[in-house]
């Protein structure tokens, strides 16, 4: 993806951001209901299936290639974040399941999931202790969530200036991701009365 490309990626971004978050973020705040994402995650128990295999795919390679490594840790990052809570929060809101399952698909199409943070933050502290502004790792200053956003700059100097990562750089990622998977997520799961067992949903 060049510059052009990701500049209109952005762009679109904003529109969808417009188009069904800002219209409807006082009412889907009322509206959102822990058991309706209790029920998504129930419903859709393996859905972290993909996060862990490219966390597991980053280990792999990191010693081989830490530029592949943190890839694989940014990418495992991205599918944790948006299909393991955006896209069931939004899922979560919305009360139509065909409506439902056609917005929140829309939504983790696209970049930038800053976008979402007061949406995801608001919510999350609605259900749970869980505030993903300030979740950080054990005895760690910077957030989890501004973690993630240093991995996905470092993703994209990767992918769009050819930048090579380091092997710090490629081991940082892959803490993030972990965190993520094994700490951040299953609180959040907690909350609802659900837990990781194998890195499936169970009740």
């Amino acid at each position: 993806m060049d510059l052009w490309e990701c500049q209109q990626d952005e762009a679109m971004s904003e529109y969808y951001e417009e188009l069904y978050l800002t219209e409807f973020r006082e009412r889907a705040i009322d509206e959102f209901t822990a058991e309706r994402l209790s029920s998504y995650y129930i419903e859709n128990s393996s859905l972290l299936a993909d996060s862990f295999s490219a966390l597991e795919e980053a280990k792999k390679v990191s010693s081989l290639s830490p530029t592949s490594g943190l890839i694989m840790a940014a990418i495992s990052i991205e599918i944790a974040l948006k299909i393991g809570l955006l896209k069931p929060i939004v899922f979560g809101f919305v009360h139509s399941e065909a409506v439902a399952e056609s917005i929140s698909n829309t939504v983790i199409k696209q970049t930038g999931i800053d976008r979402f943070k007061a949406l995801l933050v608001t919510l999350l502290k609605d259900i749970s202790q869980v505030d993903i502004a300030t979740y950080k790792r054990s005895g760690l200053q910077l957030s989890l969530w501004d973690e993630r956003g240093k991995v996905q700059k470092l993703r994209n100097m990767i992918s769009h200036k050819g930048t090579l990562s380091s092997a710090q750089d490629c081991q940082f990622a892959i803490d993030v991701a972990e965190e993520i998977l094994n700490g951040l997520l299953p609180n959040v799961l907690s909350s609802l009365g659900l837990r990781l067992q194998n890195k499936v949903i169970v009740e």
